[in-house]
């Protein structure tokens, strides 16, 4: 004979789905554009059309509203759906969002969470409502220990519906927090949310910026099943995804341009799990300024980004590389799947196999690439003080410094040195002169 034992979930199990889960304020964004984005491909998948999700802040009333105008929920489910923890319809799908936890994401920092949602065609809508200032009352209160989630569920959360004021032709998602704190208010600051949508929400580029735009759009639509951009207004203004090109650079002070693009397919025994692009930089000489916002090649999933820019650092021979370069990575194998938190994958083998990829084909090539130019840069330094320093010499720069001469003697043969000078000057920048030097230095 057997013991059957009765297991309970208790209420401090939530505690840990909410202010354990959503420690860093900025996530609850991610959270909700990632459900908002799933319901927009139910109507219009690849966000084709008049679709968009609106974020409204309100700092003076402490208030925070997302709306998206996708498929909603409908009345019949609507209930069932808002009150489902933990488990979800949309495991084993391209959608995002699959662990039915989203949504818990605002009760860590409002005192009230509001869902309000309507499906094409119905007259009526659903609203819950979660007590979140009384939830935290619970859950640090030890004479309600004992609580189970369901208990706390119907002390803390009411769900009612009621005739639908919006056209009978609309669906709609939307998420009210009220009463929104967190530490410093980040959660209200414009400019750092407007930076953090730009890294890590599945985002349009701005043509007007990024003259790779549409390469790189077209590239990952044609080879990747769930790549989309969607129409994402902060306040009523567009957000964009921060690439353009040009980049300023932290050691030099100054601007360097992308050139072009490399498009890039990673396999694994012949089948694609991954394709992405990297910004061929002009000079990539010195990281890129961590105020761009666009340092690190980042890693997405669904266009939403897993981590943050520091994620393949190790796949670098020295970690700084990682912050020279400018892309994406989008994964396609389904064995790459995305933790809780989206700040990894979980552990595979297909993990390991990803990772590995990445150092050898990108990483390692990459860190010898910026090596090469780093120390053509300091050969090209060192020949200038040479000059400066040689006896009865003195350099002239004109314009842009590209004309030399030689003041000791206007009239007598230039010197080597000089010579030489006048050569870098010139063509330094010139992808086969770099070619060239490199290979008579290596001999």
């Amino acid at each position: 004979m057997t013991n059957k034992v009765r297991f309970k979930a208790g209420m401090y199990l939530l505690e840990t789905l909410t202010s354990g889960m959503y420690n860093e304020p900025l996530s609850v964004y991610r959270e909700y554009i990632q459900n908002a984005v799933d319901s927009i491909d139910q109507v219009a998948p690849g966000a084709k059309g008049n679709f968009a999700t609106d974020i409204t802040l309100d700092p003076f009333r402490k208030s925070i509203i997302i709306f998206d105008n996708g498929a909603g929920i409908t009345a019949a489910q609507a209930e069932k759906t808002l009150s489902s923890i933990g488990c979800s319809g949309k495991i084993g799908t391209r959608q995002r969002g699959f662990r039915g936890i989203g949504r818990l994401g605002g009760v860590a920092f409002a005192e009230r969470v509001v869902f309000r949602t309507k499906a094409k065609g119905e007259s009526v809508e659903s609203i819950q409502e979660w007590d979140c200032k009384s939830l935290r009352g619970l859950l640090t209160d030890p004479t309600r220990a004992t609580l189970s989630i369901e208990e706390v569920f119907g002390k803390v959360t009411l769900f009612k519906q009621g005739k639908s004021s919006a056209k009978e032709r609309d669906s709609f998602f939307e998420v009210t927090l009220e009463g929104v704190k967190s530490f410093r208010n980040q959660i209200f600051d414009i400019a750092r949310i407007k930076e953090y949508l730009g890294q890590v929400a599945p985002l349009p580029f701005d043509p007007q910026n990024f003259n790779f735009a549409s390469e790189i759009n077209q590239f990952l639509s044609e080879n990747l099943d769930n790549y989309a951009e969607y129409q994402i207004r902060l306040n009523g203004s567009p957000v964009f995804r921060p690439y353009s090109d040009l980049v300023k650079v932290t050691n030099k002070g100054s601007d360097d341009c992308i050139e072009d693009i490399k498009l890039l397919r990673f396999e694994v025994n012949g089948s694609p799990i991954a394709f992405g692009w990297y910004g061929k930089r002009k000079e990539l000489l010195g990281a890129i300024s961590k105020g761009e916002g666009v340092g690190g090649v980042r890693v997405k999933a669904g266009n939403i980004t897993i981590g943050d820019e520091h994620l393949l650092d190790k796949c670098y021979r020295e970690n700084r590389f990682n912050s020279y370069i400018i892309g994406e990575i989008h994964v396609q194998s389904p064995e790459l799947v995305p933790n809780s938190r989206r700040d990894d994958f979980i552990d595979n083998d297909m993990k390991n196999l990803f990772y590995n990829i990445l150092e050898r084909e990108l990483g390692l090539p990459l860190s010898k690439e910026i090596r090469q130019r780093s120390r053509l840069g300091k050969d090209v330094v060192g020949e200038k003080k040479t000059i400066m320093a040689a006896p009865g010499t003195a350099r002239e720069a004109e314009g842009n410094g590209k004309k030399v001469t030689e003041k000791a003697s206007q009239d007598g043969p230039k010197t080597e040195n000089s010579i030489m000078q006048a050569i870098l000057s010139q063509c330094k920048k010139c992808e086969r002169f770099e070619k060239i030097f490199s290979e008579a230095q290596a001999s």
